[in-house]
């Protein structure tokens, strides 16, 4: 194609015949092709997130064991001091007969109790739960035989209270108790050293586990996407080497045989396009060639028709205004021997006289509209404007009508095209009026993008949506001539003035508010200075 010369594909040897058939639909899939290498590294993805979940789930098995070990521990410990409290609290009353040295040994009898009760539910091993049993019994035999009994003595006599303490019953009760919470402290720091330094080493093994895993998945991701994307980048670049060569009109070439079911169907859907558009460039060929001859034959059809239009609408007027003059005649003439109703045809005819007359004329402006030259200057809209109001002062004056002109911009246009769009826009804002109602015609401009916009409103009888396009049309009227006179080719003449200048004609309307219409011209003058 033209144009493409400078993307031509890069020299290639031939390639076999049998190269350019189409891959068979037993080839692989552009998804099986492009999936397929990644399982291994998927699935040794998956194999690692396997392993660090169970290595999670032992750890925090681990980590439970440990804070069940270090409760036990605490438990071991508190037992221990509460042993020495009751004992404390117990000599302190033995010694010095207060009362209050009883306190501390019941809240410390009370508290023993509780973590002995709850140290037995979270005891580890039936040894410890063994060994738990001989502390509780010991120090119940120690309050039952020695403690109590000590009390009980020290409120009646001081030397009996000595007396039974120096039996060591008490002493050896609590010493044995100590002992066996000894052994079972150390059983528990035991255990919870185990349990720590297990959950240090499965951390460490979750750890390398993970790194060596990860490590390898993504060294395999990395080695099987680029051996997919060069699979998939040599492929393509064969069928984009072709489907240039075909781009600039080497039709008779095919794309090469690719492994990929869809690429082989894309490649045989090349080589069909590349018959089609080789015999559619046939075709467009002699369309074109049609499609010249038609529109150099149009061209001239219009020029014949709109020279047909001039001369016929120029030719009309002298037998039209025969005809007007021996109307006048008859009717001066013999208008004593005419009756009524022959006077009446006679007016009819010199009523269909006058609009012939109007519409020969108003075709006439509509036809040297369209063959208008274009000789351009600078047009000052508000003089232009400023003449239109004073030709149309009469009507202005008879209907009671108030029109504002604001400031308008100066353009470089066409006078007379400019001096007939805006003489019919604001005619028609004066006579489309509504009964009893006198015109209010707003007159100004604004600047847009590259051009200005003149508005011309109106507070008339306003004009139906679905008439909007309609109006725009030659000979299209809305109401009957007794309403409103007019040929119905004025917005015609106003529209095609506008496309004349450059420009584009349209309105807002609304039934029974009045209508806007909008008249955009180009504007290619230095607007700095211009009001807006």
């Amino acid at each position: 194609m033209p144009g493409m010369s400078a993307l031509a594909p890069p020299a290639e040897p031939d390639v076999p015949a049998a190269d350019l058939t189409p891959a068979p639909s037993t080839a692989p899939s552009l998804r099986q092709v492009l999936l397929r290498p990644f399982i291994l590294p998927f699935a040794l993805l998956l194999g690692v997130g396997g392993v660090v979940a169970y290595g999670v789930n032992r750890n925090e098995q681990a980590l439970k064991q440990v804070l069940d070990s270090q409760t036990r521990l605490q438990l071991i410990t508190d037992i221990a001091r509460q042993v020495s409290n009751m004992e404390n609290g117990e000599r302190g009353y033995v010694i010095t007969g207060q009362q209050d040295f009883l306190a501390p040994y019941e809240n410390a009898r009370l508290t023993f109790r509780a973590d002995v009760f709850a140290l037995n539910d979270l005891s580890a091993t039936d040894l410890q739960r063994r060994n738990l049993g001989r502390v509780q019994a010991l120090v119940e035999r120690w309050d039952e035989q020695a403690a109590r009994r000590e009390i009980e003595a020290r409120q009646q006599d001081l030397n009996l209270a000595v007396a039974r303490v120096k039996n060591g019953v008490g002493l050896t009760l609590l010493n044995d108790a100590r002992e066996v919470l000894d052994v079972m402290t150390t059983n528990e720091s035991i255990r919870l050293s185990d349990a720590t330094q297990s959950s240090k080493n499965l951390l460490q093994l979750v750890q390398w586990v993970s790194v060596g895993g990860l490590l390898l998945s993504i060294a395999l991701l990395i080695l099987t996407a680029y051996r997919v994307t060069r699979t998939v980048s040599r492929t393509l670049q064969g069928l984009n080497v072709a489907a240039l060569a075909i781009a600039q009109g080497d039709y008779g070439r095919r794309t090469p045989r690719v492994p990929v079911r869809e690429l082989a169907y894309l490649g045989a859907q090349f080589d069909v396009m590349a018959g089609a558009v080789q015999d559619r460039e046939r075709q467009l060929s002699a369309t074109a060639d049609a499609l010249k001859a038609s529109n150099e034959h149009l061209e001239r059809s219009n020029r014949e028709l709109e020279q047909f239009a001039y001369v016929a609408s120029h030719d009309l007027q002298e037998p039209l205004r025969t005809i007007g003059s021996y109307t006048e005649l008859l009717a001066r003439r013999y208008n004593d021997q005419l009756d009524d109703r022959a006077r009446q045809y006679i007016a009819f005819t010199t009523s269909a006289t006058l609009r012939m007359k109007t519409l020969i004329q108003d075709l006439l402006v509509y036809s040297r509209v369209r063959k208008a030259p274009r000789a351009t200057q600078t047009v000052d809209l508000n003089v232009v404007v400023s003449q239109i109001v004073g030709d149309l002062d009469a009507q202005i004056r008879s209907s009671g009508a108030r029109v504002e002109v604001g400031a308008l911009p100066s353009v470089i246009s066409t006078p007379d095209l400019l001096r007939h769009a805006l003489q019919n826009l604001i005619g028609n804002a004066l006579k489309f009026q509504r009964p009893d109602v006198a015109p209010h015609v707003q007159i100004h401009a604004e600047r847009e993008a590259h051009r200005w916009v003149i508005h011309v409103s109106d507070n008339g009888i306003g004009i139906a949506p679905e008439y909007h396009d309609r109006i725009f049309g030659v000979f299209q009227r809305l109401h009957g001539m007794e309403e409103y006179a007019g040929s119905g080719i004025g917005l015609a003449v106003t529209r095609s003035a506008a496309e004349q200048l450059g420009g584009a004609l349209w309105l807002d309307s609304t039934p029974g508010q009045g209508s806007t219409f909008h008249l955009a011209l180009p504007d290619t003058t230095d607007h700095s200075g211009d009001h807006t």
